[in-house]
């Protein structure tokens, strides 16, 4: 890698940073196309640039949205047992879609591709609608609110798996619309879920890749932490 590609990562990687503390996504909608375009460009075999790309864009989403639920956290804009109810719902969806999707030999590319394009297009359409139906209200809390978080959970467990995009932009409009939080507690609940599904993304993508041929040097499995550290190190001073 070059020194100027080595400033655009770094560029890319502040610009996710001010993504991820504005709207609580984590910032995996920059870092998985810009990891996916870099492992290209350095000529990353193509069975390994799918789940490179997305066990590194998870380690770095993790990275940017711990900086984020900090900074939220002090602001009491988190609901701490909510995010942890979500993240660990998410668990088993990460574990499945990390082991029986991502690393099979037919999740090639231009699925990859199109998997990502299409989550981001019906997330833009669900936000984008004026209306709340299906939202709880104060009558169903209970039973009724927890289903929903294990539902968000599994959505969002699975987006993160599947794409690297760290599954914030599944939380956020469930938090928001579905759970009734406010939109600055749904962003900061938002990152602080993200931080639990990115570290068991992280860990189940570094054990998947071990031992694989064709990962950069500095590669634990399937998470390439020299090149990930380029993206998150900006990213954390961006989520500020």
């Amino acid at each position: 890698m070059t020194i100027f590609q080595a400033v655009l990562l770094g560029v890319a990687g502040l610009g996710a940073g001010v993504i991820a503390g504005l709207v609580g996504v984590g910032g995996g909608v920059v870092f998985t196309p810009v990891l996916f375009a870099v492992y290209g460009v350095l000529n990353v075999p193509s069975g390994v640039r799918t789940p490179l790309t997305v066990g590194t864009g998870l380690f770095c989403t993790g990275l940017a949205a711990g900086a984020s639920a900090l900074h939220h956290a002090r602001r009491g804009a988190v609901a701490g047992r909510m995010a942890l109810g979500v993240g660990v719902a998410s668990a088993v969806a990460v574990g499945a879609v990390s082991r029986f999707v991502v690393t099979r030999p037919w999740y090639d590319a231009a699925l990859f591709q199109l998997l990502f394009a299409a989550v981001l297009l019906v997330v833009v359409a669900r936000m984008v609608r004026s209306d709340a139906t299906g939202s709880l209200t104060a009558e169903s809390e209970g039973a009724s609110r927890w289903l929903t978080g294990l539902g968000t959970g599994t959505a969002a467990g699975t987006v993160a798996a599947a794409v690297g995009v760290g599954g914030g932009v599944v939380l956020v409009p469930a938090y928001h619309r579905w759970l009734r939080l406010s939109i600055h507690r749904a962003v900061g609940t938002s990152s602080a879920t993200i931080v639990l599904i990115s570290t068991l993304s992280t860990i189940a993508y570094a054990l998947l890749g071990a031992g694989v041929d064709g990962r950069p040097d500095l590669a634990l499995g399937y998470v390439d932490i020299g090149t990930g550290l380029l993206l998150a190190g900006p990213a954390v001073l961006g989520a500020q």
